[in-house]
């Protein structure tokens, strides 16, 4: 339970570093990817029913599709951006 609650709060903590470095206009992926996972975690914890939900018969669930698939394509996106200071 205890670890549950941590992994959460790193979570949040994910999202919102991820919405502020959206607004202050840095790593697109990056902080896309701090968003996108504090929702997987936040419907793996609190909306099973869409984290479950399976697309079709042999294909992993939605939750894990996103958490295994797109989170690290977009972490390897975000290694291959450039940024520029201004």
């Amino acid at each position: 339970m205890v670890w549950s609650t941590v992994y959460l709060v790193i979570a949040v903590i994910a999202g919102i570093i991820g919405i502020w470095n959206l607004a202050r206009q840095r790593s697109v992926f990056l902080s896309l990817t701090g968003i996108l996972w504090f929702l997987i975690i936040l419907f793996e914890r609190f909306i099973p029913k869409v984290y479950d939900y399976r697309i079709a018969e042999g294909v992993p669930a939605l939750g894990s599709l996103c958490l295994y698939v797109v989170v690290p394509i977009f972490l390897i996106l975000a290694f291959f951006t450039t940024f520029y200071r201004r």
